[in-house]
């Protein structure tokens, strides 16, 4: 009976003595997560779990920490662990969501997303994250949907409208886009992004005079420059008959892809725009040295002809271009530029 008596003290006392450590270790865990330490916090998470594998509080933390680390590998099956048992959680539910629609399992993300919209979920990062579920799978009106709901709670947040815009855009909703990238650059002046995409938006809806505004204060603000950046810029002058401005950036452009055969032809038919045949014929004929039987650039020279009244020497041209590339026959009555 001593015997037994005190075996069962050793086993109570080691079972204490484990418990007591795992507490230990969760405390400290906590301590390193308050520091933003999370890979330090997810060690001691680790140790505490092995001590007693079934503590909820300890499974919570452990899936809260992994998706802030962004492991989602580690947080997924925990998450959905705890969502057996409180399968109307919607932090769980919208996590899901998230973390599935950044994997290949896209569409299991939308299934959670769907299940948390039954719930009518008001919190608006639980809306944001289901927004960013529906953005992520392409389904930009439940994104719209979502953002704005979140907006509600959060005006003054700077990136929502930037994601409402972007979704109004995907749809080519270019007016509702632009009115919400005004909102994201008034919210967040100094992001060079934001004012280059919403100059973007500008273009695609017609307001070029303000688009042309945004490029500029895009490159002041120190928007990445590129070809893609002033080609843009150039088309949006051109657009606004300001030949030269344009030409100015297609330069800029053309130092990122000096040879980029559609920066040439664009060039070539600004200079038609600006009736300088002779100087767009040059243009040409710079990228015809490279190629000699280029077809669209042997078309577009016989454009130059034709717009300037020489018919004759345009057809030499024209039937030259449509015996190398019988495609552009199409046009031999349309007369139309590339």
């Amino acid at each position: 009976m001593k015997k037994f008596l005190l075996l069962l003290c050793i086993s109570t006392c080691s079972f204490v003595s484990y418990a007591q450590d795992a507490d230990s270790y969760y405390k400290t865990a906590m301590e390193y997560k308050n520091k933003d330490n999370y890979t330090e916090a997810c060690r001691q998470l680790t140790k505490a779990l092995e001590a007693e594998p079934q503590n909820a509080l300890y499974k919570s933390e452990m899936a809260d920490i992994q998706y802030v680390k962004k492991t989602f590998f580690g947080s997924i099956p925990l998450y959905e662990e705890m969502l057996e048992k409180e399968p109307n959680n919607l932090l769980y539910l919208a996590r899901l969501a998230e973390m599935y629609s950044m994997s290949p399992q896209k569409m299991k993300g939308v299934t959670y997303a769907d299940r948390a919209m039954k719930l009518k979920p008001t919190d608006a990062s639980i809306n944001k994250m289901l927004a960013r579920t529906y953005l992520e799978v392409k389904h930009y009106p439940k994104a719209i949907k979502q953002y704005q709901e979140a907006e509600k709670a959060l005006p003054l947040d700077m990136d929502i409208p930037f994601k409402i815009a972007t979704c109004y855009a995907q749809l080519t909703n270019y007016g509702e886009a632009m009115k919400y990238y005004e909102k994201a650059i008034i919210l967040d002046p100094e992001n060079g992004t934001k004012l280059y995409e919403a100059a973007n938006s500008c273009y695609d809806a017609n307001f070029y005079k303000r688009a042309n505004e945004l490029y500029q204060k895009a490159e002041d603000k120190g928007y990445y420059k590129s070809k893609t950046f002033y080609d843009n810029w150039a088309l949006t002058c051109s657009e606004m008959k300001d030949y030269d401005k344009a030409l100015f950036y297609y330069a800029k452009a053309r130092e990122y892809a000096p040879y980029d055969k559609d920066l040439i032809l664009s060039v070539a038919e600004l200079y038609m725009k600006k009736g300088d045949f002779n100087k767009s014929r040059e243009v040409i004929d710079e990228m015809l040295e490279l190629n000699p039987n280029d077809a669209e650039a042997i078309y577009t020279k016989g454009m130059t002809f034709y717009k300037a009244g020489n018919t004759a020497k345009a057809e030499q041209y024209f039937n030259k271009a449509f015996e190398l590339d019988p495609a552009l026959k199409s046009l031999r009555y349309t007369k139309s530029n590339f």
